[in-house]
């Protein structure tokens, strides 16, 4: 997820890993190799690391890296490259170290492979957003789309509702409302994408909803968005 020069020739690697969640490791002298020699390194690539623990030491030792699933098709594209990097920043600021977060790694590996596919039948925004949503439920700060968090009351399918990220979802006008206001047909694609349906979400939608995670991961786990 990010490399950190450390000293002349070492780096200080950070991993999302499926058995461990969020871990530091230090990778020694890959910055000596040989031109021309490839340390796979390079973020948005699924690898295979072998790490050890040293005692007392904060830091895992990373002594073998391989290739496990190149995404060829996503690093070569900016726009595919900086969509998942922005989730991958999500993942990196909101993660614990050293805790497996089995839902986590499968929605962000899910984001990854979609943005890796030969065409987009979606804009990049959208699935993003849709990630986002999973991903923000996830980490526990999921966005209430059915009923208002402070009275409980249920909005019907076909009302436009306020939202506030802050406050965790939908507020009705009773409890106060929120500037953000979502269309009945957005909330619906919304709730649609946290069931999972890729298609859920359009491109309209996507930087309101964008929005809308960015505020909630601002305010709830402290990220700068």
């Amino acid at each position: 997820m990010r490399a950190v020069p450390y000293g002349e020739a070492d780096v200080v690697a950070t991993f999302f890993s499926e058995a461990e969640g969020l871990v530091v490791a230090m990778a020694r002298g890959v910055r000596r190799m040989r031109k021309g020699v490839s340390v796979p390194l390079e973020p948005m690539h699924t690898l295979v690391l072998d790490l050890w623990e040293r005692p007392r030491q904060a830091l895992m030792r990373l002594s073998g890296v391989s290739v496990a699933r190149p995404r060829i098709r996503l690093v070569a594209d900016l726009g595919r490259l900086e969509v998942a990097g922005r989730a991958l920043r999500w993942v990196r600021e909101t993660a614990p170290p050293r805790t497996p977060e089995p839902q986590v790694w499968r929605e962000l590996t899910g984001l990854l492979d979609a943005l890796d596919r030969p065409a987009l039948t979606e804009p990049c925004s959208a699935l993003l957003a849709a990630a986002g949503l999973r991903l923000l439920r996830a980490a526990g700060y999921g966005l209430e789309l059915e009923r208002c968090v402070g009275c409980g009351r249920p909005c019907p399918a076909w009302q436009s509702s306020c939202i506030d990220p802050a406050r965790g979802g939908l507020v009705c006008r009773a409890c106060g409302g929120a500037a953000v206001v979502l269309t009945a047909e957005t909330r619906a694609r919304m709730r649609a994408a946290l069931r999972g349906d890729r298609s859920g979400l359009v491109g309209a939608d996507g930087e309101v909803v964008l929005g809308l995670i960015d505020q909630a991961l601002r305010v709830h786990a402290d990220v700068g968005v």
